[in-house]
């Protein structure tokens, strides 16, 4: 047992502190929800911090060059792993154990990283300090459930939630693709179309010679542009930017707010119902919406959440919420139940979310009418410009 401090709201709104003897955080604020109280902050008393590193494995060029672009691990990958990790926790294996079965079975980037987490659990070490060196592969939100998870003997459930959570991200993603999906087949289309006149009336060898002039022409430049930002948007200052344009405009912008609250009320049901403290969680789960400008407008309540501040209240605040979500979580403070509350929020989001990818398609489809009239309007011109031209030398003396 150890001695905690702690400070909590209670159901009459007013913040207490004190402390108390529990094996761990998570029990320490299951004993403070029993009692009728919000959880805080909850610390050992002693001041002691859990081990946390910034390092990062890898040379800078790894870092800066390769990660960026291609890390060797899929998203799929990780979910497999902590998958695959639950059900050997589950089935009553040690960590170890399941680490060095996992690491048999996995290759590439991965099966490396597995590698290197069983020897250091096999020496004595924590799996989560292994994690945080890759902070590429590895995001916050699954280093700090990991640790959770070790620090309260629940390791499993922590595994399975992360899992659970990346195939959320997972069909985000997918759905992301799917409505996007027809708007770049028209576009290809675009890019093509003078290639498959030139094979009808000139042959093979025109059409590769019109595809290849499109690719000098558009490809490159384009291919360029997206390395160039591919690079650049690992930089905070050029992320925050992009992060305020993208959303900006009425029907794709409320869509990435609507995407990015959906991430971070999933997050945050999920540290909260994990034990962990609820400045810790709004700061974890602001890092996962994926968006430095909504998680900024976040993160700059939580001093006042840590000074019991309403989490309604503070959020109202960042202008980033929903009211309906505001509501939601109104309610779920004054009842207490905020776990239930929370789950609820994110389940609100994800249809929101639905809803609005439902609709991007016909955003979509209209944008590459556009813009597929006006690229057949520069054709026409400059088609124009040089017929008028021969005619022009034609009749010179």
């Amino acid at each position: 047992m150890a001695l905690y401090s702690y400070k909590v709201k209670d159901s009459a709104g007013r913040t207490r502190t004190g402390t108390l003897e529990a094996e761990n955080e998570r029990q320490a604020a299951a004993m403070i929800r029993e009692a009728g109280g919000f959880p805080m902050d909850i610390r050992l008393a002693s001041g002691a911090q859990p081990q946390t590193s910034d390092g990062s494995a890898g040379s800078p060029v790894a870092r800066y060059l390769i990660h960026p672009f291609w890390t060797g691990v899929s998203l799929r990958g990780l979910m497999f792993f902590f998958r695959q990790l639950a059900t050997m926790l589950a089935a009553g294996m040690s960590l170890s154990e399941a680490l060095r079965n996992i690491s048999e079975r996995m290759h590439g980037s991965l099966g490396r990283i597995v590698r290197a987490a069983h020897a250091r659990v096999q020496s004595g070490g924590k799996l989560s300090d292994e994690m945080i060196r890759h902070p590429r592969v590895f995001a916050p939100l699954q280093v700090s459930l990991i640790r959770a998870g070790e620090q309260s003997g629940l390791l499993e459930p922590m595994a399975d939630r992360i899992a659970s959570h990346i195939e959320f991200e997972i069909n985000i993603r997918r759905r992301i693709i799917t409505a996007t999906l027809y708007p770049m087949l028209i576009l290809l289309f675009m890019f093509l179309f003078p290639a498959l006149i030139a094979l009808v009336t000139d042959g093979v060898q025109a059409a590769a010679w019109i595809v290849w002039g499109q690719f000098q022409m558009f490809g490159i430049p384009i291919l360029i542009i997206l390395i160039v930002c591919k690079f650049l948007f690992q930089f905070n200052q050029v992320r925050l930017v992009w992060d305020v344009v993208k959303i900006q405009p009425p029907v794709l912008g409320t869509m990435a707010r609507k995407i990015a609250m959906s991430r971070f009320s999933r997050s945050l049901a999920l540290m909260y119902s994990s034990g962990v403290p609820i400045g810790q969680s709004v700061s974890i789960s602001a890092d996962a919406c994926a968006n430095i400008a909504i998680s900024r407008s976040i993160k700059r309540v939580i001093p006042a959440i840590n000074d019991g501040q309403p989490l309604t209240e503070s959020l109202q605040k960042t202008g980033m919420m929903l009211p309906v979500v505001l509501d939601m979580l109104d309610v779920g403070e004054k009842t207490g139940g905020y776990d239930v509350t929370l789950q609820k929020v994110a389940e609100y989001m994800d249809d929101e979310v639905n809803t609005t990818l439902r609709k991007l398609p016909i955003v979509l489809f209209v944008l590459m009418m556009l813009l597929a009239g006006v690229l057949a309007g520069i054709q026409i011109i400059a088609g124009y410009i040089g017929y008028v031209n021969q005619i022009t030398k034609m009749g010179a003396p």
